[in-house]
């Protein structure tokens, strides 16, 4: 399948006003060969990608540049990652920087209603849930929770999209930040061709959150 993909600059402003803006592409993002445009820009950014090993987990520096071929009339354009097969990279994320990481959960796992996904990073035990109560999953929402604290991650009234084939995953969650709590890289869609990446930080949170939006691309199945 081939995708058209924009890259989403948004902008998460805290109490402080800080703010945060990156860019993160998925395992299957640098796989896929990208239709008449490139998504983002990647050329004169420092990219870090995570390298998942037995045993261990890390971020690395990456070599991030554009390939254009021609299919029929078609331009396409692939990502050249070097070193290559990093479960996903990111850019523009001043909380990351080379090192050791944690990866609880490398390939893609998809939310069922009510059926929460469980994951333990030091101390902390997580869930991620997706409720809802409409057979089509159209006034679904996901929630995060330390079994203290929840976070809407995804609420039905956030979408520009009507409501077609919704589906709901979680690519990647580990400690990414190296402060012993839950950092994840999900896709929540209201629609079966919107792909919105999102990665989510620990110590990006404000008060009253688990985590924080650091990072996103959004993509359209062509």
């Amino acid at each position: 399948m081939r995708f058209a993909r924009c890259a989403a600059a948004l902008i998460v402003v805290g109490a402080a006003g800080r703010q945060t803006n990156g860019t993160v592409f998925t395992e299957s993002d640098i796989q896929t060969s990208h239709l008449i445009r490139r998504p983002a820009v990647v050329e004169g950014r420092e990219w870090l990608g995570l390298q998942v090993f037995k045993g261990g987990s890390r971020l690395e520096q990456v070599d991030v540049h554009w390939v254009g071929s021609l299919n029929f009339e078609d331009s396409l354009f692939t990502l050249s990652v070097q070193p290559g097969a990093p479960a996903f990279i990111v850019a523009d994320v001043p909380q990351l920087s080379a090192g050791p990481a944690v990866s609880l959960s490398r390939y893609e796992e998809t939310l069922s209603s009510r059926v929460p996904l469980h994951f333990v990073v030091g101390s902390r035990a997580y869930s991620v849930e997706l409720t809802g109560t409409s057979p089509t999953m159209c006034d679904a929402a996901v929630t995060l929770s330390d079994g203290t604290l929840s976070q809407g991650l995804y609420f039905p009234d956030q979408e520009f999209l009507s409501c077609d084939e919704p589906h709901f995953s979680v690519q990647w969650v580990g400690d990414l930040d190296g402060d012993g709590r839950l950092d994840l890289l999900t896709t929540f869609s209201q629609k079966y061709s919107y792909y919105p990446r999102r990665l989510w930080l620990s110590s990006a949170a404000q008060g009253g959150e688990l985590v924080g939006l650091v990072a996103t691309l959004d993509g359209f199945a062509a």
